[in-house]
């Protein structure tokens, strides 16, 4: 199934542009594929009451259960009591 398209006019520095064509032929590739890779690779912006992002999802459970909060908290006052 092919998506929409819609056309997008950048405003970039020459020097950049430049740059991006050298990069573009030594990897086989054009400007145009290597601004829809990087963007397609952009996790979307989750609203607040959104499930977590897949990065962030995939970051649960990567730690091992803690005494929590409440004990660091705990911790720091009887580290800087005097």
């Amino acid at each position: 199934m092919l998506k929409e398209k819609t056309k997008l006019t950048l405003l970039i520095e020459t020097e950049l542009i430049e740059r991006a064509k050298q990069y573009a032929g030594k990897h086989n590739t054009s400007i145009l594929q290597l601004v829809s890779h990087y963007l397609a690779s952009l996790e979307p912006v989750a609203k607040e009451d959104e499930e977590l992002t897949p990065s962030v999802r995939n970051l649960l459970g990567s730690l091992p259960p803690g005494p929590g909060i409440e004990a660091y908290y705990g911790y720091l006052e009887n580290k800087h009591r005097d």
